[in-house]
C-alpha cells in the first residue's frame, strides 16, 4: 500500500515508475531486458503475491519478476516441480534410460519416433521439458536426434527397463506455454498452453512451482490438478480470475470452477467446471 511501482513493458525491456517520476540509474532509465517482442506485449498475463509476480505468454517460459529493493528487479524462468504432464503413452514406443539415478548427461533413447510430437519424435524445442519416467522425473537438457535425448534425471528411476507407460512434460516450446495465471484457494493456477487451449494446471496447494499430480499413487487433496474444459466447441481460455469461485473466460464462453459444493475446497477428486454463459471473451 505504500510501495507502488508502475511497470513500462517495451521490445524486450522492462523499465519502473514511483512517485510520479520514472526511476534512473546513473541518470538514465533503469531497464532489464525481457523476451518479450513489442508484438508480444498485449498477450502478457500476470498475478502478483507481494514482491513476486508470475508473468505468462504462450510463446514463452513463464517467468517471475521479483523486487528486492527501488534498483534492483530480476526476471527469472519458473523450473516447475515435477509436471505437469500430458496424458500417459498409449502407443508401443518404448523409451530406455542410460541410468536410472539421479544425474546429469544421461541418455534416453526411445524405440520410435511414434507418440513423441505426434510422430515427429524429439525436436530441438523440446530442451527443457520434463520426462515423468518409472516413478522418477527428469528434464531434457539437449536433443541428440528424433530417437535420442540428454536429460538431468532430478528423482531417481526404479530401474532402467524399458517401458511404454511414460510421459511428456505439458509446457515446452514445443507445445507452447501457459498463456494466462492466477491465485486461487492457496493455488497458482495456469491454464491454455498452444497445444492445450481449454486445459486449466492447478499447483500443489500452498506449493506454487510443484504441479505434482501424484501419478500413479494415491492421490491426495492438496495434490496438482489438471483439468480440461469438455464442451461441444474449442474454447480457448483467454483469462482467469479469482472471486468467490475461479472464473475462466474463454472465446466461446465463460466457466465457474468450483468444489461441487457450497464452500468445498478444490481437490483433485471434487473438481467441477460448469458453463456459466456464452458471450465469449477477448484477451
Amino acid at each position: 500500500t505504500t510501495q507502488t511501482y508502475m511497470l513500462e513493458f517495451g521490445n524486450q525491456y522492462i523499465r519502473f515508475y514511483k512517485d510520479n517520476g520514472q526511476i534512473l540509474s546513473s541518470g538514465s532509465a533503469y531497464e532489464i531486458s525481457s523476451p518479450y517482442l513489442e508484438a508480444e506485449l498485449f498477450d502478457i498475463k500476470f498475478a502478483q503475491s507481494a514482491d513476486i509476480m508470475y508473468i505468462t505468454h504462450p510463446s514463452h517460459k513463464t517467468r517471475t519478476l521479483s523486487r528486492t529493493g527501488h534498483t534492483s528487479w530480476t526476471l527469472a524462468e519458473v523450473d516447475f516441480t515435477n509436471g505437469p504432464f500430458l496424458d500417459s503413452n498409449i502407443t508401443t514406443t518404448t523409451l530406455t534410460p542410460a541410468s536410472s539415478g539421479t544425474g546429469t548427461g544421461v541418455n534416453i533413447t526411445a524405440s520410435a519416433v511414434t507418440g513423441i510430437n505426434g510422430g515427429s519424435g524429439f525436436l530441438a524445442t523440446d530442451v527443457g521439458r520434463q520426462i515423468h519416467f518409472n516413478s522418477g522425473y527428469a528434464t531434457i537438457t539437449s536433443r541428440t536426434s528424433t530417437t535420442v535425448v540428454v536429460v538431468t534425471i532430478t528423482t531417481a528411476f526404479t530401474n532402467t527397463n524399458a517401458i511404454t507407460n511414460w510421459f511428456l512434460g505439458a509446457f515446452s516450446d514445443t507445445t507452447g506455454h501457459p498463456a494466462c495465471v492466477t491465485f486461487f484457494e492457496q493455488r497458482l493456477v495456469f491454464a491454455a498452453t498452444i497445444n492445450n487451449p481449454q486445459t486449466v494446471y492447478l499447483s500443489k496447494s500452498g506449493d506454487y512451482e510443484n504441479m505434482d499430480a501424484n501419478i500413479g499413487g494415491t492421490v491426495a487433496d492438496d495434490d496438482a490438478i489438471i483439468y480440461t474444459i469438455a464442451s461441444n466447441q474449442v474454447n480457448a481460455i483467454r483469462f482467469l480470475a479469482s472471486t468467490r469461485t475461479l472464473i475462466i473466460g474463454t472465446a466461446g464462453g465463460e466457466f465457474a470452477v468450483t468444489g461441487g459444493g457450497d464452500n468445498n475446497a478444490i481437490t483433485p477428486t471434487n473438481i467441477m467446471i460448469k458453463k456459466q454463459s456464452n458471450h465469449g471473451a477477448a484477451n
